[in-house]
Order: structure tokens, then sequence, then C-alpha cells
């Protein structure tokens, strides 16, 4: 019989330690969508060596000020939108229709014109 008692009690251990675990991990995951409570990955580079990760949003990485940026932008021209993407900042412009939209592409470290895009109106 007290062997019995004994198995149950490391039974209501044993449960009481995995729900904790368990609660544990959902709570990281849901602060951190990349928490892994075991990482069997093979590459020991990891995934930004493979390809560049974008920052996860609501985080924000800190960025030097490189000052204002100059866009020469067409008279009648205005800025539609501006999404960052990873160290880049891709500014979408419209105007008045005698230059058609452009699509500029900056670099957020160092404010300068990676490249401009435009639709030939």
């Amino acid at each position: 019989m007290t062997a019995l008692k004994g198995i149950i009690i490391v039974m209501t251990l044993a449960i009481a330690t995995l729900m904790t675990l368990i609660v544990y991990g959902l709570y990281q995951k849901s602060q951190n969508p990349d928490f892994k409570f075991f990482d069997f990955s093979i590459s020991d580079a990891g995934p930004s060596a493979v390809m560049p990760v974008a920052p996860v949003s609501g985080t924000s990485t800190p960025v030097t000020a490189f000052g204002n940026i100059k866009l020469d932008l067409p008279a009648g021209a205005s800025i539609v939108s501006a999404t960052p993407s990873g160290t880049q900042l891709i500014v979408i412009t419209s105007s008045d229709g005698t230059k058609g939209d452009q699509v500029w592409v900056l670099d957020i470290a160092t404010g300068k014109v990676l490249s401009r895009i435009n639709t030939g109106q």
C-alpha cells in the first residue's frame, strides 16, 4: 500500500511539473514568437547566415540619426506611404500626373537613396 501511495505522489509531482512547463512555454511563446524549448536545428550559423532577418513587428532596433533626407520630388508630388523593410525604407510618392508615381528605396542606417523606380507616365 505504501508503494502505491509513493507512485501516486510521484505521478502527481510529474503532472504538476509538466503543467507548469506548458504554461511557461505558452507565456514565452506569446511574448516571443520565435521561442523554442528545444532547438534541433542542424546549422550552427543560424538563419541569419542564409537570409537577412527583418525585425519582428513590435520591436525596435536602435538606429543612429542620419539627419534630413532631401528627396527631389517634382512639384505637386506627395509621399503616399513609407514602410520599413529590414535595413531599408520603402517610400512611395504620387504626383499630380506630370511625372507619375515613384518608389524610393532608402538605406535607414545612412539615409542614402539606394534606388528610385519611375512608373514612366
